[in-house]
């Protein structure tokens, strides 16, 4: 039989065990509070990333009554943009002009529509694309954040509350083209066919 240890003869091994177990509450406390730390700072830096992300979504941090919007007719149809106008300005926009497209024979709007804006309009110009299903954008060097929303021969409505509450959830309920690719310090350069005459006055 194994001899039995007792007294100074005894291991440190059981002096060694009932330290631990009092040390075992320290940690785990210790390791608790580790992790409501961690989760705080998961929190505060996920709220961080949301003021971020909303200040990225410019325009649902723009109000309507705020934008400034000049509508232009690029088609024959008569009475289109005034039409569209008022549409608008029961969504909350301030309209203020109406008319035939001074581009028409420069810069032809072949699709639904194009929005153009300057450097300060962006986000006035991105909440009134939403507006139009299929509007590109197009960016100018014009001073001051008017933008002109030009209706095509495409254009057949704006876009319905469904549609416009996709949008704001992140869905894409029209594939718009991208804005062209050109400097915006440059005026747009004349087509190098023959400009068709203007239509009559139909805004």
């Amino acid at each position: 039989m194994g001899a039995v240890f007792q007294g100074r003869n005894a291991p440190p091994r059981a002096k060694y065990t009932f330290r631990l177990r009092r040390a075992v509450p320290g940690l785990v406390l210790l390791l608790a509070l580790c992790a409501l730390a961690g989760l705080t700072w998961l929190k505060v830096i996920d709220q961080a990333d949301d003021r971020v992300a909303a200040a990225a979504c410019g325009p649902e941090q723009v109000s309507s009554s705020k934008v400034q919007v000049r509508v232009y007719n690029a088609t024959a149809k008569e009475g289109l943009a005034r039409r569209v106008a008022g549409q608008l300005t029961g969504r909350g926009y301030a309209i203020v002009a109406t008319d035939n497209d001074p581009l028409s024979g420069i810069r032809p709007v072949d699709g639904t529509a194009e929005v153009r804006y300057g450097p300060a309009g962006a986000r006035q110009a991105a909440l009134v694309r939403r507006q139009v299903p299929g509007a590109t954008l197009y960016k100018d060097a014009r001073q001051g954040s008017i933008v002109d929303l030009v209706l095509g021969e495409k254009f057949r409505r704006l876009s319905t509350p469904a549609e416009l509450a996709r949008g704001r959830q992140g869905l894409v309920a029209a594939a718009p083209a991208k804005t062209p690719a050109k400097a915006p310090a440059k005026a747009p350069k004349a087509p190098a066919r023959t400009a068709a005459p203007s239509p009559s006055p139909s805004c």
